[in-house]
């Protein structure tokens, strides 16, 4: 890739060159010129372009961009001849590359010899670069980017532009611009940076790290995390406490102490502030103050100075509750229960209930609850009325309906739809719009709905009926199977067997007396079997046959095949 840009920046050096040598001069008697040849000022004269004095250079911008396999190091040697000697070590040099070795004792290898002189790019006063060898203990290297001192394995020290780092035994120490590391395997771990550092002591379960943005501190159970204006410390697990601003700038934070059972809340922006302190709770919100000493007294008030109502909400369990807003009152008591709104008005004892909704338009009066012996119900706006003598006798009434229950008998009307009656045990009549049916469980069923017809008389007859069938079961003597679609029946009665279904000209039908007898007759003809075929008559319009002992031989008529052709299918 050097060896690509050196010929594309010498391409770009010979085509500004060869644009000089091909400028055209203006003459002197080119319009414009002056008398002696000059151009007049303000006119452009002959152009000149000065090639760069180093046609490889590119700023720092442009390496950053396109990127470079270059290291800073020289190019190879350029010359040919190598030179060596043998004494007192053994040596070799080619241009600004040398070699010298002393097995086992040293050897030693050279970059940018500084003997050689400057070429192109390169500066041996600056471009040095050795290494060194000495009784395969000792590495020593040194260079204009890299020097490195290594006493295997005692100490070690590197340095790469200005970061140095050092290494001996246990310890190590870098250095960097605005940054330090100082490390003490395995005890302390120490450093900086320009926006922060840490501090680590694993024994002593010490743990520190920090920047612009965030910090984080352990020490033993103690801890503390800061992320941005967010701050959370504590005791693990004794204490815990945080702060933290919202985007609005308010403050919010939070204190909890498990062993005291304590833990406060507070946020700014909201106007809450909660505390928790074992079984005493205090808390304040714009709209209420809220006192409690769980699980037996509780207080609500409302704060009205700020954007509450007026209202207070007390209970002393298990003795009494009492409450009151703008649009409600509400008392409780064990022996009874009251509550009053705009549009309610509701008392319960344990004898008696009265109850109003909808400024009185409902009216309910109960009897009970505690044992319900009567309730009577009223809606003016709807017209209805329930009332129940428990449990001998109910009674609900509407325009749309008419119910009435007692233990052995009931009726329930939708008025103008539908009407069911119940009679003890399990007698059950129905009847609407579409049908009725009578069912006597779990024994007889009948009934009718639309086009549907259906008998039950368990476990013996079953008869089901619609448009386009009909069956009939007298178990176990009749099965009968009618489709009416095709007018097609399937009947079982005893040992006898009846099928017909309509055909073309006429019907197909066949009669069988099992196992002596068979009989059937079709728009061609008719046939009957002895004993199925024993003996037996077949006849097709010209076509006879005759069955002896279940052979068949044909009497009359065409052939079978004949027979077969013409017979329409």
């Amino acid at each position: 890739m050097r060896n690509c840009r050196t010929a594309f920046h010498c391409c770009i050096a010979l085509l500004l060159s060869t644009q000089t040598a091909h400028a055209k001069k203006p003459k002197p008697t080119d319009r414009g010129a002056s008398p002696g040849g000059e151009p007049p000022p303000g006119i452009i004269g002959d152009p000149s372009v000065v090639p760069p004095s180093d046609p490889l250079a590119i700023s720092s911008e442009m390496r950053e961009r396109i990127g470079s396999d270059w290291d800073g190091r020289p190019a190879g040697p350029l010359e040919d001849k190598l030179h060596r000697n043998y004494f007192p070590y053994y040596e070799e040099r080619r241009a600004d590359y040398r070699l010298r070795l002393l097995p086992p004792f040293y050897l030693e290898h050279t970059r940018g010899s500084p003997h050689v002189p400057s070429v192109g790019r390169y500066n041996a006063a600056t471009q040095t670069d050795r290494e060194s060898l000495f009784g395969l203990v000792y590495y020593q290297r040194r260079s204009a980017r890299y020097d490195s001192d290594v006493l295997f394995p005692l100490a070690w020290r590197f340095r790469r532009d200005d970061d140095h780092t050092l290494l001996i035994g246990p310890y190590l120490h870098r250095e960097a611009p605005g940054k330090n590391d100082n490390w003490l395997f395995p005890l302390a771990f120490t450093g900086s940076r320009p926006d922060g550092g840490y501090l680590h002591i694993p024994l002593l379960l010490t743990f520190s790290q920090h920047d612009e943005k965030s910090a984080f501190a352990l020490v033993g159970p103690y801890f503390r995390k800061r992320v941005g204006q967010d701050v959370d410390l504590g005791v693990a697990p004794f204490f815990f406490h945080g702060e933290s601003v919202t985007t609005a700038g308010t403050n919010k934070s939070y204190t909890i102490v498990p062993p005291l059972a304590f833990y406060h809340r507070e946020s700014e922006l909201e106007g809450i502030s909660t505390t928790v302190a074992g079984p005493v709770v205090v808390e304040q919100t714009p709209k209420r103050s809220i006192f409690d000493v769980a699980p037996l007294f509780f207080h609500i008030s409302g704060r009205p100075e700020d954007s509450g109502v007026r209202e207070s909400h007390t209970t002393l369990a298990p003795l009494f509750h009492y409450g009151y807003s703008p649009t409600q009152r509400l008392l409780v008591t064990p022996l009874f229960m009251f509550r009053q709104t705009p549009t309610v008005n509701t008392t319960i004892t344990p004898f008696f209930t009265h109850s109003t909704t909808r400024n009185g338009a409902t009216q309910l009066n109960v009897v009970g609850p505690g044992v319900p012996l009567f309730f009577h119900f009223r809606d003016r706006d709807i017209d209805l009325s329930r009332w129940g003598l428990m449990p001998l006798a109910y009674h609900s009434t509407s325009p749309t309906h008419n119910d009435w229950w007692t233990p052995l008998f009931a009726r329930f009307e939708d008025r103008g739809i539908s009407t069911t009656t119940w009679v003890f045990p399990s007698i059950v009549r129905q009847t609407s719009t579409e049908g009725s049916s009578t069912d006597v469980y779990p024994l007889f069923f009948s009934g009718s709905d639309k086009k549907d017809k259906h008998l039950v008389v368990a476990p013996f007859v079953w008869e089901f009926e619609s448009p386009k069938s009909h069956t009939t079961i007298a178990a176990p003597l009749f099965w009968r199977f009618a489709d009416k679609t095709d007018e097609s029946v399937t009947q079982v009665a005893g040992n006898t067997l009846y099928m017909s279904k309509r055909v073309a000209g006429g019907t197909d039908w066949q009669f069988h007396f099992l196992p002596l007898f068979s009989y059937g007759k079709n728009p061609e003809g008719h046939w009957w079997n002895v004993l199925f075929g024993l003996t037996g008559f077949e006849r097709a319009g010209a076509y006879s046959r005759t069955k002896i002992f279940w052979i068949p031989f044909q009497t009359s008529g065409p052939s079978a095949t004949q027979v077969a052709a013409v017979k329409p299918q």
